[in-house]
């Protein structure tokens, strides 16, 4: 079963076109093509029994064209507030019933669409400029296991946003109404059934269950636990 899995997954990743290539550093690609964030995903996506996708910040789509056609039986959710990226993802993406693209902002699309659902699965990466939405979409969420993108992981190899020089990793956490008390980040040490073709930038990734059982991201063969210290709620502060 998960062998399926992880074949399934690889097809659909490496099938999808790469439409970011134009603009981003990472040279675009499904999760800035790397394909242990696809794996992770699929092992948060099955271990919890998400029954939707969301996603902010959809640019050219690539990442929700994978999402998609990866997880047929899911609706999946984007947005963006660029009209332009909007529209061409919509477009990109007509032949996939189960896709709604939306012009707004993020943490409006999260709070209309994650409670009509009982478990989703929330891919936070909008960011523009020097507007940073992902404060106000993590304590958007509810009922959902969210993997935020370009998080300090705390390795050289990983690369992290930073805004208004607040660096988008633990003293962000911190700032949560309700800050949990532990999250996840993905292990560089972790052991990938398929090898990283992403040779240039890659980002850090953190987990972060909110009105969810953190088991099963404890479980994950690809996560490390992290609790948030006192070092990084004076950090925040």
């Amino acid at each position: 079963m998960v062998q399926d899995r992880t074949s399934r997954t690889a097809d659909v990743f490496y099938r999808t076109w790469r439409a970011g290539a134009c603009r981003l550093s990472d040279g675009g690609g499904p999760f800035g093509f790397d394909i242990a964030v696809a794996l992770l995903a699929d092992e948060l996506i099955t271990g919890y029994g998400c029954d939707a996708i969301a996603e902010t910040g959809c640019f050219l789509g690539d990442t929700t064209a994978y999402l998609a056609r990866r997880y047929p039986q899911l609706p999946v959710h984007t947005c963006d507030i660029d009209p332009g990226f909007c529209a061409f993802t919509a477009r990109r993406l007509a032949a996939c019933p189960n896709v709604t693209v939306t012009c707004e902002d993020s943490p409006a699309l999260l709070a209309r669409a994650c409670p009509q659902y009982e478990r989703t699965f929330a891919f936070l990466d909008a960011h523009w400029d020097q507007d940073w939405p992902l404060l106000a979409e993590l304590d958007t969420l509810d009922s959902a296991v969210a993997l935020v993108h370009d998080f300090d992981i705390g390795h050289p190899r990983f690369s992290f946003d930073t805004y208004n020089g607040l660096a988008c990793g633990p003293p962000l956490l911190a700032r949560m109404t309700c800050p949990p008390e532990r999250y996840f980040v993905f292990d560089p040490a972790a052991v990938l059934p398929l090898p990283c073709l992403q040779t240039g930038r890659r980002a850090g990734i953190a987990v972060i269950t909110a009105g969810l059982d953190d088991q099963p991201a404890s479980a994950s063969r690809y996560l490390a636990a992290r609790s948030l210290t006192s070092a990084h709620a004076t950090a925040a502060s």
